[in-house]
């Protein structure tokens, strides 16, 4: 399995977040980090998402985005935009719910990734910070639609209950 990766750039007082490859939950702590970083800065007005090179996207990684459209509507008063021309993955955010939280553009993002973007550096999780960013992120897509309260129901009672038993 190869590893996705997450670059991050700030272009004006926009932060653009580029997923490339397989999108899945191994970056999600790395991720959610820097989500939680982000989202205490005061230097920007929006959040663009730019799934065009991204081939594959797990649920954990999908209810991080979630997490992203949630912020933006609660901080800005708007969705945030989100690019993708994959239709597999498409068909994924569809959904999920996610074509109802994002401005979704099924063509290539127009502010394109600089080229000073970094790379989001990823190390081998805890594996309690990996249960509570997985288990955070599944509720946040149950939070999305009824749909997705009776799909992950189990799944975030699972996860639930691993975190009280230690």
């Amino acid at each position: 399995m190869t590893v996705g990766t997450v670059l991050y750039a700030k272009h004006d007082n926009t932060y653009i977040l580029k997923f490339v490859g397989e999108i899945r939950y191994t970056i999600s702590c790395a991720l959610d980090q820097f989500l939680r970083q982000l989202f205490e800065r005061c230097d920007y007005n929006a959040i663009t998402i730019d799934l065009t090179e991204t081939t594959s996207i797990d649920s954990t990684s999908l209810g991080l985005l979630a997490k992203i459209a949630n912020f933006t509507r609660r901080r800005f008063g708007r969705k945030p935009s989100l690019y993708s021309s994959n239709t597999d993955v498409n068909r994924v955010l569809d959904s999920m719910g996610l074509d109802d939280v994002f401005e979704l553009h099924c063509e290539p993002c127009d502010g394109s990734c600089p080229p000073e973007a970094e790379r989001l550096e990823v190390s081998e999780p805890d594996t309690k910070d990996m249960a509570r960013t997985i288990l955070d992120a599944h509720c946040a897509l149950i939070d999305l639609n009824e749909k997705n309260k009776v799909e992950f129901r189990d799944i975030v009672g699972i996860l639930r209950q691993q975190q009280v038993s230690g």
